[in-house]
């Protein structure tokens, strides 16, 4: 997460002119989009993984700094999309590229089951499961766990923060 927060802010920092800007995130998102299906047509999955990430984060910047149409930036989204299997890779780049391209891929790939992140740091699964068989926090919806007892064993650290994006949620839907 720490390493997330200081890539935020070095981006912030030395391109602005694209940060700050919803057109220019707007099309350095589908820059990257193009990018990462033609990589991950390549078989080259970690380029693909990286250009999916910074499109994904690029759009939630303007989701969350533009748009106001989300509280939070979608962080478990953001750090599968940096462990992705093959199958979320495509069924991701999929989705956004209005392109059959990625079909025969996708058929070939579908059966693999889609990787999911625990939250908690001391997951006896190491914090990769399945990803259906995850769990969202219900308030915040910004952090998910592998099971109750991993939620109720990160709780303490997880508390303050889902607590403040919680409160901005409920504003969103006033």
């Amino acid at each position: 997460m720490q390493t997330l927060s200081a890539a935020f802010k070095f981006t912030q920092e030395k391109y602005d002119t694209v940060w700050y800007d919803r057109s220019n995130l707007s099309w350095t998102a589908s820059f990257f989009l193009a990018n990462g299906t033609q990589h991950l047509l390549d078989g080259n999955d970690n380029c693909a993984r990286e250009c999916a990430f910074i499109s994904y984060a690029f759009g939630q910047r303007v989701a969350v700094g533009f748009d106001r149409s989300r509280a939070a930036f979608n962080m478990p989204k953001l750090c599968e999309l940096l462990k992705a299997d093959k199958h979320t890779l495509a069924s991701f780049f999929r989705k956004r590229i209005n392109c059959s391209c990625l079909d025969k891929l996708y058929m070939k790939v579908k059966s693999i089951p889609k990787i999911g992140l625990c939250y908690n740091p001391y997951c006896k699964h190491g914090g990769v499961v399945t990803r259906s068989k995850t769990k969202c926090c219900s308030q915040c919806r910004g952090a998910n766990y592998c099971s109750r007892r991993c939620q109720a064993a990160h709780w303490p650290r997880h508390r303050k923060g889902c607590i403040e994006i919680a409160a901005v949620l409920s504003k969103l839907k006033e």
